[in-house]
């Protein structure tokens, strides 16, 4: 929550729902704000909009692919993809955010600067990253803690599964055009996807243009053109949302083989808890590997050294990791204050 000339302005979607179903934030002591920041369209940073009354109903910041995507009746402002806008007398910077169609960062001008990544991932072959200016203070995402594992082993990893069936539950508008890249760099043929993966890729050739890398352009058009829809008996990859099989195609598809032996059902994110993808790699009928959607270690330290940051907020991250946080962004400090000076 920032001040702002007397005014209150959350840099990002909190009120947010996740990213286990159900979890939702206690707004109620917040009061009135003048505007609500949003980075990107994911559910578990704008599935919890509804409580935006508690708020005082203020208006929706966020980009055009974002806006799209959120609920009806929202007093809606655009954010630019690049660029500048002031928002309630707060000059506002944003840049690509490298992780999802309309994902950018945010870079406030109050006190010696403030960065919020929201989401982020410098990796995507898909999904262009800006860098952002200097800051005094960031809030990092810290999604995934200490881990420091480059996007080369997460291709090794999952390389056993792209050479005949399987089916991928994904995200449309996230990790599946790039799975379904790495699989058509291979020379196998284009994967299956459903209408929502499908729908997904054809933006990132339309109006979400502006947030792929220049290289991803010719082989997502590949794609678009290549890729079948699903069959009952798949002979190659199959591409298909949502993420953790609780709807859509992925839903339908793992209530029809999860009994069966094959074909293989593997899961790249986060397995939230209650649903299939839970519930399956725990039983054994399916096999988690791990697709860098967020920043590493490295890439959050060479962020925190970059901007020059004198103070780092973690945010999404497990606080155990806090001493090593520590050691690995000095010499900026390391807080989860819930209140700080900028």
């Amino acid at each position: 929550m920032l001040p702002g000339g007397g005014r209150r302005a959350p840099p990002s979607p909190r009120p947010r729902e996740g990213p286990d179903a159900g979890l939702l934030p206690d707004v109620s002591g917040i009061g009135p704000v003048d505007a609500l920041l949003v980075s990107h369209g994911h559910p578990d940073h704008v599935g919890a909009l509804h409580l935006l009354a508690q708020l005082g109903n203020p208006p929706v910041w966020a980009t055009e692919p974002v806006l799209a995507g959120l609920p009806a009746g929202l007093d809606r402002r655009i954010l630019p993809p690049q660029g500048a806008v002031e928002i309630v007398d707060v000059a506002v910077a944003t840049g690509r955010a490298g992780h999802a169609p309309g994902g950018v960062w945010l870079h406030l001008a109050v006190g010696d600067g403030l960065l919020y990544m929201g989401d982020v991932c410098v990796e995507s072959p898909v999904y262009a990253f800006d860098a952002p200016p200097r800051a005094g203070t960031i809030i990092l995402d810290a999604s995934y803690g200490i881990y420091d594992e480059g996007m080369g082993a997460c291709r090794e990893g999952l390389l056993p599964f792209l050479s005949g069936p399987a089916l991928l539950p994904v995200p449309a508008g996230g990790r599946g055009p790039e799975i379904a890249l790495l699989i058509l760099s291979m020379g196998r043929p284009a994967p299956m996807m459903d209408d929502a993966v499908r729908g997904a890729l054809g933006r990132l050739l339309g109006p979400d243009a502006a947030y792929v890398r220049d290289e991803a352009r010719d082989g997502l058009a590949r794609l678009f053109g290549d890729a079948p829809p699903p069959s009952s008996g798949p002979d190659r990859v199959v591409l298909a949302a949502d993420a953790n099989a609780t709807g859509g195609t992925a839903a339908a598809l793992v209530a029809a083989w999860e009994e069966q032996p094959g074909p293989p059902i593997v899961f790249t994110g986060y397995r939230a808890a209650g649903t299939p993808s839970q519930r399956l790699v725990e039983s054994g009928r399916a096999v988690w590997r791990r697709w860098n959607v967020h920043p590493r270690l490295s890439d959050n330290a060479a962020l925190v050294r970059s901007t020059g940051a004198r103070q780092v907020i973690p945010a999404f991250g497990d606080a155990r990791h806090l001493p090593v946080w520590r050691e690995a962004f000095a010499p900026a400090a390391v807080t989860l204050d819930r209140t700080l000076d900028l």
